[in-house]
C-alpha cells in the first residue's frame, strides 16, 4: 500500500527505502542500544518511544506527504480557479494558458505543479486536453480538485467551451475552497486547545518542580532549570507543528521592495527597539546597582514590563496599518467592479476611467487609486503599474488579484467580465477572512487570560515552598529526621523567582508569535501582544506576592 503511494509523491521505491527508510531504522538501532546501555526502569520506556516514533515517520513519510501536498492544493484553490476563468475569457489558446499556470510558482504552489503536468501532457504527449484532466484526476491528492477535473474533462467532451465551462465553474469551485476553509477554522479551535492543555501542563509540572524537592533529593535550582527549559521545548514544538499545519492564508503583500508603509514600520520599530535598550538597563541600573528611588521600591516584575513596553509602540502602529489593509481589502471588490463597468461603457479607456473613479472615496484604498493613475497617464507599463499598486496596498490578495485583472486586460480579455469575476471570489475570500479573524480575538483573550493564570500557580507554588521552608526552619528537627524525610532548605529562592518570571517572558513572546502565526497578520504586531501579556504577568505575580505574604504569613519581599 505504502508502495503504491511513491509514484504520487515522486519517489522511486529504491530512493525510498535508501534515502529513508535505512537511515531511520540504523538510527533507531543506534539510539535503542544507546537506551539500553544508559537508561533502566521507567526512563527507558519513555526513552525508546523516540526510535518508534522515528520508524513509524519513515513509514508513515508518503502520507505525510501526501496530506501536505492535498492541504497546498487546497489552500491555493481559490487563486488558481480566479487565475484560470479570467485568462480563459482572453484570446490565449488552451496550452498557453496552461503554460503561464505552470509558471506561476510562487502564487499557485502545488496547483502550478499540477497544471505543468496538464501542459506536457497536451504538448508533449499529444493528448487532449479532457484526457489529461481524467488522467491527473485519478493522481491528484486533492478531491476537490480532481472533481473540478472530472467535470472539465466531461465539459470538454460535451463540446463545451472552456470559457463557459469555468464561469460557470467559479460558484462551485469556491464553494469547495469555503468548506476547505471552515475545515481550517475548526483546526483552529483543536490548536487552541492542544495550546491551552500543554501549557496548562507544563505550568502543573513547573509548580510540581518548585515543590518536588521537599519530597525528593534534587536541587531546587536544578528543577525549577529543567522546567524552564521545559516550558519553552514544548512552546517551541506546538508553535512549529501549527505553523506546519494551517493553510497559507497570509494578509500581508510579498513585494521584495519595501513600500512606504514598510519603511514607516520599520522605522517604528527601530524606534521602539533603542528605546527599550535604553529604558530597560537603567531601570534595572537604577533598582540594582545605585538603589535610586522611587525604582528601587518597584518590584522587579513592573520595572521588566515597563522597560518592554516601548515595544508596543511598533506593534501598535503595525496593528493600525493592519486595519487598514483589512479596510482595503474590503472596498477593492467595489473598485474593481466600477473600473470594470467603467472601462467597458467607455469602449477601453483604462486611464479616464481611473481618472474617474481616483476622484470618488474608495476609503484607505483612494491613495494607492490615485498613484495607480498617475503611473498609467505617465505611460509607465501596464503590467509593471498594478503590480507595484498590489504593493502599495500592502494586502497579499489584492496583489494577487490586481494582477490577475491586469493580465487578462493585457492578453485581450473583456474587463468587466474579468472585474465580476475577481470582485465575486474576492468577496467571499474577505467573508471567509472575518470568521477568522473573530476565532483568532477569542484565542487572544484565551492566551491573555491563561498568562495570567500560569503567574498565579507558579507564584502561589513558590510562595508555598517559601511558607514549609521556613516552617522547617523554625522548628528543632533531628539531623536524622531530615535526612528521612529529605528537609533541604531553599538557601536561593531569589534564582527560583527569576527563572519562573523568564519562563513567563518566554511564553509571552510565544504567544505573541503564534497568534500572528494564526490570523496570518504582520509579524511586528507580535510585539504589542508580547508586552500586554508580559504586563497581565508582571501584575497578576505581584498581587500574587502580596497574597502570599498577607494569607500565608511569609516573608516574602514584595519588590
Amino acid at each position: 500500500m505504502v508502495f503504491d503511494l511513491l509514484p504520487r509523491i515522486g519517489l522511486k521505491p529504491r530512493d525510498y527505502l535508501l534515502k529513508i527508510v535505512l537511515p531511520a531504522v540504523i538510527a533507531s538501532i543506534v539510539l535503542t542500544i544507546l537506551g539500553f546501555m544508559l537508561f533502566s526502569g521507567i526512563i527507558l520506556y519513555i526513552y525508546l518511544f523516540l526510535p518508534i516514533i522515528i520508524l513509524a515517520s519513515a513509514i508513515g513519510y508518503p502520507y505525510i506527504v501526501l496530506d501536505s501536498q492535498k492541504n497546498k492544493i487546497n489552500e491555493r484553490l481559490h487563486i488558481f480557479i480566479t487565475k484560470f476563468g479570467t485568462l480563459s475569457i482572453t484570446d490565449l489558446n488552451r496550452k498557453d494558458l496552461l503554460k503561464i499556470l505552470s509558471e506561476e510558482k510562487e502564487e499557485l504552489g502545488e496547483l502550478a505543479k499540477e497544471s505543468e503536468k496538464l501542459y506536457v501532457l497536451t504538448d508533449k504527449w499529444g493528448r487532449s486536453l479532457a484526457e489529461a484532466c481524467r488522467f491527473l484526476a485519478q493522481r491528484t491528492p486533492s478531491s476537490e480538485f480532481a472533481d473540478f477535473l472530472d467535470r472539465l474533462a466531461y465539459a470538454l467532451d460535451s463540446g463545451e467551451e472552456l470559457k463557459e465551462f469555468l464561469i460557470k465553474e467559479q460558484d462551485i469551485v469556491m464553494d469547495d475552497y469555503a468548506a476547505f476553509y471552515k475545515r481550517m477554522l475548526y483546526s483552529l479551535d483543536l490548536y487552541k486547545e492542544l495550546y491551552v492543555s500543554a501549557m496548562t501542563s507544563v505550568a502543573f509540572f513547573m509548580a510540581f518542580s518548585i515543590l518536588v524537592p521537599f519530597l525528593l533529593p534534587y536541587n531546587f535550582v536544578f528543577m525549577a532549570t529543567i522546567a524552564l527549559f521545559s516550558f519553552f521545548a514544548v512552546e517551541l514544538l506546538i508553535v512549529i507543528v501549527i505553523k506546519n499545519r494551517l493553510p497559507f492564508d497570509r494578509l500581508w503583500h510579498t513585494g521584495e521592495k519595501p513600500t512606504e508603509t514598510d519603511k514607516k514600520l520599520r522605522k517604528w520599530l527601530i524606534i521602539s527597539v533603542i528605546l527599550t535598550i535604553i529604558l530597560l538597563p537603567f531601570l534595572l541600573w537604577a533598582k540594582y546597582v545605585i538603589g535610586l528611588s522611587p525604582f528601587s521600591q518597584i518590584p522587579y516584575m513592573i520595572l521588566v514590563a515597563l522597560g518592554a513596553t516601548p515595544l508596543a509602540i511598533g506593534g501598535f502602529v503595525a496593528l493600525k496599518e493592519e486595519e487598514k489593509v483589512k479596510r482595503k481589502e474590503f472596498v477593492f471588490p467595489d473598485f474593481l467592479r466600477s473600473l470594470g463597468d467603467s472601462v467597458s461603457a467607455k469602449g477601453g479607456g483604462m486611464v479616464s476611467s481611473l481618472e474617474y473613479l481616483s476622484n470618488h472615496d474608495f476609503g484607505p484604498l483612494t491613495h494607492d487609486i490615485k498613484k495607480l493613475y498617475k503611473r498609467l497617464a505617465l505611460g509607465i507599463d501596464s503590467n509593471k503599474s498594478w503590480r507595484l499598486f498590489g504593493f502599495d496596498s500592502c494586502s497579499y490578495l489584492i496583489q494577487l488579484f490586481s494582477d490577475i485583472f491586469s493580465r487578462c486586460i493585457y492578453f485581450g480579455g473583456d474587463p468587466k467580465t474579468a472585474a465580476e469575476i475577481i470582485s465575486k471570489n474576492f468577496r467571499k475570500i474577505v467573508q471567509l477572512r472575518k470568521s477568522k479573524y473573530q476565532n483568532i480575538q477569542q484565542f487572544v483573550g484565551v492566551v491573555y487570560g491563561l498568562g495570567g493564570g500560569i503567574t498565579l500557580a507558579l507564584f502561589a507554588s513558590l510562595g508555598v515552598a517559601k511558607m514549609i521552608n521556613e516552617l522547617y526552619s523554625s522548628l528543632s528537627i533531628p539531623e536524622t529526621v531530615i535526612h528521612i524525610l529529605n528537609i533541604a532548605p531553599i538557601s536561593n529562592s531569589d534564582v527560583i523567582e527569576y527563572i519562573i518570571f523568564g519562563s513567563l517572558i518566554i511564553y509571552s513572546a510565544v504567544s505573541g508569535i503564534l497568534i500572528k502565526i494564526m490570523d496570518g497578520g504582520h509579524k511586528f504586531v507580535s510585539l504589542l501582544h508580547f508586552v500586554a501579556i508580559l504586563w497581565i504577568c508582571a501584575i497578576v505575580a505581584y498581587i500574587t506576592k502580596l497574597i502570599v505574604s498577607q494569607v500565608l504569613g511569609v516573608s516574602v519581599p514584595i519588590y
